[in-house]
């Protein structure tokens, strides 16, 4: 029964109060008002004035002092009309004008408030205030020059007048006056040193003059001095931050909360810590906190920048458009939405914001320099080249931009690329990417000296050294140079042990000379630098699978698994498939899917293992799930699965349903392609996918497939064609020029393919396809068939289970003249694809290489048996040649 009591009392007590403020007179009421106003309890002075005035409609000094309250609180219309009240009452009062100039000044009216002022000075010329809410509507007016005159006029007329000194120093930064900005506040700290305003002022200065340890300095002392100026501490943790402080900044943001629970800048800090830490969903509850407790653009700016490193892309554009909207001129989010439609390939809406950037900001490189990379992507190297030529003009010595447009320049046979690549290694010498940019434009034109100069020039005793020390041992293995390729991987560990790139290329090279345990003991020392690394796990197993330590490389692909590697689980199902283990894979897939339910990928990875156990009905009704998710990628799915199960009229039935999903887009045409070619229509197959292209003719990721098609049809001709246009809109596509180099190496041009491949894998050197391709054209040739080997390796740690690739591997260790080390994984390469002639023919020589030669005899005649394949000729003729009866 308590609280009744209470509340009961409170009610009464505020009700005496009520009935005390009534029973004063008005000049009582209005003087407590004015003490409650010195106090700064605005609300409390407005309670008293209005009091005053029902006393006293009339009573002109609360009804001025009740419009400064107003003021104070931000109720600028309501401070406006009582002023005009009291104008009507006394239109000659001069401190009514004077207010009523604020005020409009507050509603960003300068050009009404000027002519106030100025006959308020016509009587006071000498009134600093005046003077100030002059410069005030000079400034709201862009006109900081005559703001600086109104100022300097206050100042002298009265020089210890703080509030304008204060202005004047404001005024000289928006002006870019640093020097004189800077002198003013000098004067004003060296009176008095704890000056709040004057503080911050100095730290807005050391910001624009790029001094992090001066503006530290500012405001631990405002932090020390004002503990309740949260603003200071959060700036002051910011900046901790980027000491690397975080110890320091995470106590400091936990005491902020804890002293000022209700307010928003220790949540912010907080969040700002953990979005450092890498504890991206707990930074981003601290942020939304913060912005609960009072929005705030930086908030939103920085939970945008959470969302996006994430990868929650959608929720981080949200986040910046919300910026935006509040503050359109603000640069850094219109960036960051750019960023993210580059990143979403969504080319158009990318050049939208470029072009916004641009105008807003017409002396920014960014503009010009994300159109360019918004026209690349929409298949316009031409325009993004003139575009990364405005920002050139704008930053001549930014070395991304450098880098990005010397690397186009040189896709498209532009020389001068040459030039704009060695500008940027001029302007940033320690990088390496220029550097190895033009090592391979060197290597590429047969300019060797200076390829291994441009590296070897970049060696500076750093960590950075170990990226240039292998690319340096790649450069001397095409010389068969095994000995130095293996001292420059020693040095790269040496200048940095953390590197991992260091023992996976080390390990290819113990490969390719048939040295398997000093390979594994090469993924053994990258675990040792990083124990959960997926791909020395991976790789490792192979390794272990090929030396015959099957469990060994079933714990590891597990290890891989364990450490949430997202391609681990669809490796180890697809290992113990491979080693009649299916129901073991079926169940791997079905944990996976227990602890990611949603992951639709499991769901395809279960659903195909299905279909190769021919489970039909289980397939499907997986299919069905994904469908009923993702109506294109079920559709799409379902298409392959009837083809696999020989139904074609149902996979075209799947594949015409993809397309009416989505009738406006190239690509939804590509099952069907793939549906009437398998089952042997291959001109609407082309038809299909030239129906795509007519709906989008820059689309080059249609124009690959299509070549694709007439190059397996061996129409050459046209396949070339096909590949060039898709160069001519995505010059950096690494499966156009692996698909012309694959129609260069049919019509028998295998030098300019051998050019190609190389220029696919300057690209991205992992790429598979132009790996394996590279390798069968190197293997050809006894002073390249090393080269092949290596190439074939790297391929092979790269593709596990891959028939054709271990094929390869296998048939470039028998051209490098060692038989005995590729038929054991010619042997496995079969055991994944029974019959394949290609393999059977390379088995046979492998067998014939070691002797053999009824082994060798029975697997020509077996690949023989199998009709027509590439090889076929050499195949009869070397059996021909085998000695009968042996």
């Amino acid at each position: 029964m308590m609280r009744p009591v209470i509340a009961a009392i409170s009610i009464l007590l505020l009700f005496m109060g009520a009935v005390s403020c009534k029973e004063n007179t008005k000049e009582v009421l209005n003087t407590g008002g004015e003490g409650l106003f010195q106090q700064g309890n605005y609300n409390g002075a407005i309670v008293h004035f209005k009091n005053a005035l029902e006393k006293d409609p009339n009573y002109a000094e609360a009804r001025f002092n009740l419009g400064l309250a107003y003021l104070e609180t931000g109720k600028v219309d309501q401070a406006e009309r009582e002023f005009q009240k009291l104008q009507l009452q006394n239109p000659h009062d001069a401190r009514v004008s004077f207010q009523l100039a604020r005020v409009a000044n507050f509603q960003n009216k300068p050009a009404v408030a000027v002519p106030l002022l100025t006959e308020f000075l016509k009587d006071h010329p000498d009134d600093a205030a005046a003077l100030e809410e002059l410069a005030v509507s000079a400034t709201l007016s862009g006109d900081l020059k005559s703001a600086q005159e109104h100022l300097e006029k206050a100042v002298s007329l009265h020089p210890d007048r703080l509030s304008a000194r204060l202005s004047l120093a404001r005024t000289f930064m928006g002006q870019a006056m640093w020097d004189e900005a800077a002198g003013v506040i000098d004067d004003v700290l060296a009176k008095d040193p704890k000056n709040q305003s004057g503080l911050h002022i100095l730290a807005q200065l050391q910001s624009r003059r790029k001094n992090p340890e001066g503006m530290l300095d500012t405001y631990g002392r405002l932090a020390t001095a004002y503990p309740s100026d949260l603003f200071a501490r959060y700036k002051e943790g910011s900046l901790l931050m980027d000491r690397g402080q975080g110890d320091q900044v995470r106590l400091s943001a936990e005491n902020m909360i804890k002293e000022f629970p209700d307010k928003p800048e220790g949540h912010r800090l907080l969040g700002l810590w953990m979005a450092r830490e890498g504890r991206y969903d707990e930074a981003a509850a601290s942020l939304q906190k913060s912005i609960i407790i009072q929005p705030d653009l930086e908030t939103y700016y920085l939970l945008g920048l959470t969302f996006y490193y994430q990868g929650k892309l959608e929720m981080a554009l949200t986040q910046f458009q919300t910026v935006i909207d509040y503050n359109p001129g603000f640069v850094q989010p219109l960036i960051m939405q750019a960023e993210i439609f580059l990143r979403q390939r969504r080319g158009s809406e990318a050049e939208a914001v470029a072009d916004k950037l641009a105008q807003l900001s017409p002396e920014d490189f960014r503009g010009p320099a994300i159109k360019g990379d918004a026209q690349l992507l929409q298949g316009r190297p031409q325009e993004a080249i003139a575009q990364y030529g405005k920002a050139l003009g704008l930053a001549p010595a930014h070395y991304g931009l450098l880098f990005r447009s010397g690397l186009l320049k040189l896709s498209l046979g532009d020389a001068g690329g040459e030039g704009e690549l060695l500008k940027a290694v001029e302007v940033s010498p320690r990088a390496v990417e220029a550097r190895l940019a033009l090592h391979a434009h060197y290597m590429r034109e047969g300019r060797g000296v200076e390829a291994g100069k441009i590296l070897a020039d970049g060696i500076t005793g750093s960590k950075a050294d170990a990226v240039l020390y292998n690319a340096l041992a790649k450069s001397v293995l095409v010389d068969k140079d095994s000995a130095r390729a293996e001292a420059y991987f020693l040095k790269a560990r040496q200048a940095d042990p953390d590197y991992l790139q260091t023992y996976y290329n080390t390990a290819i090279l113990k490969l390719s000379q048939g040295r398997q345990e000093e390979a594994l003991d090469q993924y053994n020392l990258a675990l040792g630098v990083e124990p959960g690394d997926a791909r020395a796990l991976v790789a490792s197993a192979i390794v272990l699978e090929a030396m015959g330590q099957v469990q060994a490389a079933e714990d590891r692909l597990e290890k891989a698994r364990q450490a949430d590697d997202p391609g681990a689980p669809h490796m180890l199902a697809a290992f113990l498939q491979r080693h009649g283990k299916s129901d073991q894979a079926l169940a791997v897939l079905e944990q996976e899917l227990t602890a990611r339910p949603g992951n639709l990928g499991l769901v395809v990875a279960k659903a195909k293992l299905h279909v190769s156990r021919g489970e039909k009905d289980r397939a499907m009704v997986l299919f069905g799930q994904l469908e009923a998710a993702d109506p294109l990628a079920g559709t799409m799915e379902k298409s392959r699965a009837f083809v696999a199960f020989g139904e074609f009229d149902k996979a075209e039935e799947a594949a015409r349903q993809h397309i009416a999903l989505a009738p406006g887009k190239a690509q939804s045409f590509l099952p069907l392609a793939w549906v009437l070619e398998a089952r042997g229509d291959r001109a609407g197959a082309e038809e299909a996918l030239r129906k795509g292209l007519a709906l989008e003719p820059g689309n080059a990721r249609l124009w690959i497939p299509l070549g694709e098609l007439q190059a397996r049809g061996r129409e050459t001709a046209k396949a070339l064609e096909s590949f060039e246009k898709a160069l001519s809109i995505a010059p950096a596509s690494v499966d156009a020029l692996t698909g012309m180099g694959w129609a260069l190496q049919l019509q028998g041009r295998d030098q300019d393919a051998i050019r190609t491949y190389r220029q696919a894998l300057e690209i991205r050197e992992d790429h598979v396809p132009a790996l394996n391709n590279l390798a069968i054209l190197l293997a050809e040739s006894e002073e390249t068939s090393s080269q092949a080997v290596t190439l074939a390796t790297s391929a092979y740690t790269r593709a596990i289970g891959n028939a054709l690739v271990m094929d390869t591997l296998g048939y470039a260790l028998l051209r490098n003249k060692e038989p005995e080390k590729g038929l054991p994984i010619l042997e496995r390469a079969l055991a994944l694809s029974p019959g394949n002639p290609v393999i059977l023919y390379h088995k046979g020589l492998a067998q014939a290489g070691i002797g053999n030669i009824p082994e060798a005899r029975s697997s020509l005649e077996a690949a023989l048996e199998k009709g027509d394949f590439e090889g076929r000729s050499e195949a009869e003729k070397l059996l021909k040649q085998l000695p009968s009866g042996s």
